[in-house]
């Protein structure tokens, strides 16, 4: 039974302070970038005290929660939102678990959310997430807590990596971009922009454009994906100015992880807004013959 709700719907400031288990691997990254100082959209977090509250009573969202979660979400207006799972084993040092569970995105009201919530819970039975968890040998009990916050719906977004994930090269960073929301890049549904950047000084070492021929933006009744003009197609997405503030808030991130960092965020009115970020997972050697260094860990004679 839960008494008080307070203590199983928390902001999503507050996370840092909480138990990892109750929040779950994608909540745990805001505290991250809540410590480097930099921006995330406004929101709370569904513990998985609600889940196994529900998993208890029939997969049924305990009352006193759902009036806490309706409470919250009349308090962010007719806003849009983001619906998204953050389960125990996600984001991890060693498994991110990206893409195996459930993200809605436009949601509207309480009822739309406290519908989402449920989807997100069911998403942790999967099949595929199941396989997937099965394959990294993972397969034991996982608990799903849910992150409920403002849409960043901006004019552009993209993912980051504080080193090459390709080469392992240390001293480089690599940045993607499209415009619109930044779900169409990490489905791979448009190839974005690729920026490689000097670590040392955020100089950009190499542009490669991309084919970003549509954007998903958030219409009156939804999402909606339009064709992106042709001038714009050719043009870089992000513009010095940017690719410095993101190059910044993704070195924060990695000094505050204490390891290298795998970061999602979102560019709006001219700012960016950061919405994920995890430690890098399957990250290569870096490679010499490549990048021309010598891994500090190699023995020289």
């Amino acid at each position: 039974m839960i008494d008080d709700p307070s203590h199983v719907v928390i902001p999503l400031l507050g996370v840092g302070s909480a138990d990892p288990d109750l929040v779950g691997g994608k909540a745990r990254g805001f505290a991250v970038i809540a410590r480097a100082g930099l921006t995330a959209p406004a929101g709370f977090v569904v513990t998985t005290a609600a889940y196994r509250a529900a998993a208890a009573d029939s997969g049924r969202i305990p009352d006193p929660v759902a009036r806490r979660v309706a409470s919250l979400v009349a308090e962010m207006g007719d806003a849009p939102l983001a619906v998204r799972s953050s389960a125990t084993a996600e984001d991890g040092a060693e498994h991110s678990h990206a893409g195996q569970y459930l993200t809605r995105l436009g949601v509207r009201g309480p009822d739309e959310t406290l519908d989402a919530i449920l989807e997100c819970w069911a998403s942790a039975e999967h099949e595929r997430a199941g396989a997937y968890r099965a394959h990294r040998g993972h397969d034991r009990g996982v608990e799903m807590a849910v992150i409920v916050q403002r849409l960043a719906g901006g004019e552009a977004a993209g993912v980051c990596m504080s080193c090459d994930p390709v080469t392992g090269d240390p001293d480089t960073v690599v940045v993607n971009a499209a415009y619109g929301l930044g779900e169409l890049v990490v489905s791979g549904l448009v190839t974005p922009d690729d920026y490689r950047l000097a670590r040392a000084d955020g100089r950009l070492l190499r542009f490669e454009p991309g084919y970003k021929d549509v954007m998903l933006v958030m219409g009156d009744g939804g999402l909606v994906e339009l064709p992106v003009p042709l001038e714009r197609q050719e043009a870089r997405v992000l513009d010095d100015a940017l690719l410095a503030a993101v190059h910044d808030g993704l070195l924060r991130c990695e000094r505050e992880l204490g390891q290298p960092a795998d970061c999602e965020f979102s560019i709006v009115d001219s700012r960016v807004v950061w919405l994920q970020c995890r430690p890098m997972t399957a990250l290569a050697d870096p490679d010499t013959s490549r990048t021309g260094t010598t891994p500090a860990s190699a023995e020289t004679s």
